[in-house]
């Protein structure tokens, strides 16, 4: 079923590289992670390729940007009611979506592997360059100072997830600690 959705994405993002790229980065940290736990591997690889659908279709934006989770995960269900999958699979895969950005008190193990893989996407150099990209530099240097740096060590709760962030981290560490540093350097001159 993973080929399904999977040539479906490839289709959506024709006209998008960037997210269709994030996209099979996500797909494939949700595989080497989710090779560790003990999954549904189905429901995790469908949750992976259709986890920003609504991309496929709306600018990035903050506005938009609130509800994407919501909105693919309402994209999801359209998409596997028309390939006939299960009731019982298209909640869990539309529910893991819905949770990729924000983890509700008790995650299913898919829905936490979903969202260390797309959090581990954020950290490194794809990551910095993502977000200066989306957001400018100024916006994009807060977003990381205020918003992931002082939580990134805190979104991993697998061990393969942590492991696979953990060079990220540093490399996001060092990155600000540098561009805060040089910032500095330049507003005294």
């Amino acid at each position: 079923m993973e080929s399904v959705i999977k040539s479906y994405v490839i289709n959506a993002f024709s006209k998008k590289p960037d997210f269709l790229d994030h996209t099979r980065r996500i797909a494939g940290y949700s595989k080497i992670i989710g090779a560790t736990e003990k999954v549904d591997m189905d429901v995790l690889m469908m949750s992976a390729w259709l986890h920003d659908i609504y991309w496929s279709n709306h600018e990035l934006n903050t506005d938009t940007l609130k509800n994407h989770a919501q909105e693919s995960a309402i994209i999801a269900k359209d998409i596997l009611g028309k390939i006939n999958m299960s009731d019982k699979v298209i909640d869990k895969v539309s529910g893991t979506i819905a949770a990729h950005e924000q983890l509700p008190d008790n995650p299913t193990i898919e829905m936490r592997i979903l969202f260390e893989a797309d959090h581990i996407d954020r950290l490194g150099a794809i990551g910095i360059s993502r977000i200066f990209s989306i957001w400018g530099v100024k916006a994009g240097l807060e977003l990381i100072n205020k918003n992931i740096l002082p939580q990134m060590e805190t979104w991993f709760a697998t061990k393969k997830g942590f492991d696979l962030a953990h060079e990220k981290i540093h490399f996001l560490n060092m990155f600000a600690d540098y561009y805060n540093t040089e910032i500095i350097v330049l507003h005294k001159s």
